[in-house]
């Protein structure tokens, strides 16, 4: 796709290079001998949608809010992780490790989206089905992430609300909320974790084929 190519800084227009400028001191590559990673560059092909994405990561992903940082960081992680893209994932599991997250944290939180990820494709198979043949049936999937999470219940069914509503599973949605809710997880954290899932697939989309 040589129409949305990473930008070298001597390919870049001014405003492609104000927007660059400033992203990169908001996303922390402001130091002197800082490597700005491609998808960084891919985004810088459309100015707008940089300062966008810059300004959506300092508000809702690179700082506290309902949630901690480090939870959002790790979210992040796991929504980069289960989208494909390796680049952007390394950019937020590297952040969330500088905030205090481990490897297994990271681990465990990929795992949880791609456990949730199957279920969330059975589920939504049964909702697509216009008659009442696969009723009684057991999704028979084995979940042992969900159990008991070295992250706490919490953690675990922020990850699966986000999950679940990117794969479109609407009745996973909803009883992840519930599940959510008797682990003490208020609205206002549930509605932090969806926006970050939000912004870090539309990073993803757009920059996927770096």
């Amino acid at each position: 796709m040589s129409w949305l190519a990473p930008l070298d800084d001597e390919q870049m227009s001014a405003d492609q290079t104000k927007a660059f400028t400033r992203a990169k001191k908001k996303l922390g590559f402001d130091a002197e001998d800082a490597v700005v990673p491609e998808w960084v560059r891919v985004l810088a092909n459309s100015p707008a949608l940089l300062k966008d994405t810059y300004m959506n990561l300092d508000r809702n992903i690179l700082r506290d809010g309902p949630l901690t940082q480090k939870t959002r960081l790790i979210i992040a992680t796991a929504v980069a992780s289960h989208a494909g893209n390796a680049a952007v994932s390394e950019y937020f599991a590297a952040r969330a490790i500088q905030e205090g997250a481990t490897d297994e944290e990271l681990v465990e939180a990929a795992g949880i989206a791609a456990t949730s990820t199957s279920f969330n494709y059975y589920y939504k198979f049964r909702s697509m089905v216009e008659s009442d043949a696969f009723e009684g049936f057991n999704a028979g999937l084995r979940a042992s992430l969900f159990v008991s999470p070295s992250q706490g219940k919490a953690m675990a069914e922020l990850i699966n609300i986000v999950i679940s509503a990117i794969n479109g599973c609407k009745s996973c949605v909803n009883g992840h909320i519930q599940d959510a809710a008797n682990a003490g997880v208020t609205r206002d954290q549930i509605d932090d974790a969806v926006r970050i899932g939000g912004i870090v697939t539309s990073i993803c989309t757009f920059t996927k084929n770096v």
